[in-house]
């Protein structure tokens, strides 16, 4: 690939990105594994009338597209989306860099999970709570939705969102071989979640753009990889997929 100067170095959320990247390449290559990954940059809370397809800024698109150019060519990559453009679009972009570098990789659709129930009325609750700043904002539904203020036929209680989302991704990996990485690009409310419910992990630093973590599986407990630190966690009381 020809030189390019890199995106994700001269953003202060790039950080993240490059970490999960250095994650990868220190996987067991025993073992398959899996990537949880926020979208890419968006276009601000503030521009949106209704809904939440906000699409990715143009920097959004370039770092994701440099992120999958950086991944090892090692590994297969299978990459699931949200039904919101914006991760459709980053995931798009992480095969294109992925391909460019000559790498193997295949879009599998959209993942089949939703924390959000109600879309016009959890429409009205974003709009109200994020109009100011996003990430503040998004804070405060995500724990609001923790704390059950949401009530269910709005929003799904986030330990049953995070069961569903954890029984979906064994499923993925039931046909895995060693070199496969699945790729869940998804939103902060999704990768905050499955850290506390899955790893009991609190994410007090807000879930940026290109953020998120990655899992390896072992009969007895899993191997975490997020923000530079690997640990081995157990599995949570509920885990018997």
């Amino acid at each position: 690939m020809p030189f390019m100067p890199s995106v994700l170095e001269s953003v202060e959320w790039g950080k993240s990105a490059l970490e999960l990247i250095q994650h990868v390449r220190e996987l067991d290559p025993n073992a398959p594994a899996v990537l949880h990954i926020r979208h890419s940059e968006r276009l601000p809370v503030s521009l949106r009338q209704e809904g939440f397809n906000l699409s990715l800024t143009d920097r959004g698109v370039k770092t994701s597209y440099e992120f999958g150019s950086k991944l090892p060519v090692d590994r297969k990559y299978y990459l699931h989306h949200t039904d919101i453009d914006r991760t459709q679009m980053t995931a798009a972009n992480i095969q294109k860099g992925i391909h460019d570098n000559k790498g193997v990789s295949k879009v599998m659709g959209e993942i089949p999970v939703a924390s959000v129930v109600d879309v016009e009325a959890a429409s009205i609750i974003m709009r109200e709570l994020m109009s100011g700043n996003d990430a503040e904002g998004a804070r405060t539904v995500f724990y609001r939705w923790l704390s059950g203020i949401y009530p269910p036929w709005v929003m799904k209680p986030s330990l049953e969102f995070a069961q569903q989302g954890a029984s979906t991704m064994m499923k993925d990996l039931s046909e895995a071989e060693p070199g496969d990485l699945h790729i869940w690009v998804s939103h902060e409310n999704w990768i905050a979640a499955f850290l506390l419910h899955w790893l009991g992990e609190c994410s007090f630093h807000w879930v940026s753009f290109m953020d998120g973590f990655i899992l390896q599986f072992h009969e007895d407990n899993m191997t975490s990889y997020f923000r530079g630190q690997k640990k081995e966690v157990k599995y949570p009381y509920w885990w018997n997929f």
